[in-house]
């Protein structure tokens, strides 16, 4: 990581230019992008319509959900416990 006296000027400065003034409400702002021609949640229900109808695979199975969930699991442990984390295969489960 960085020096210390650089992590803390950094840390001091970001939060003087970007937390907002007492009495100020922060802004929040919402960009929604979509395009008019493809809606991607379509092609998705398509497939798993088709999967349930066919009783052929889906394009992403249980195992492909686990490794995505897994990776948020994972973020948010590495937040929380303020250090790196690893997945141990062996034991199924979040390590640090």
């Amino acid at each position: 990581g960085f020096p210390r006296a650089m992590r803390e000027a950094y840390i001091k400065r970001w939060h003087a230019e970007h937390e907002p003034a007492v009495g100020h409400e922060p802004v929040v702002e919402t960009m929604v992008f979509k395009s008019v021609e493809f809606d991607e949640l379509k092609p998705h229900l398509w497939n798993f319509f088709q999967a349930v109808k066919s009783r052929k695979p889906v394009t992403e199975d249980a195992v492909f959900g686990h490794h995505a969930a897994l990776a948020c699991h994972m973020a948010n442990e590495s937040y929380f416990r303020n250090s790196a984390v690893y997945w141990d295969d062996r034991t199924n489960t979040i390590k640090s």
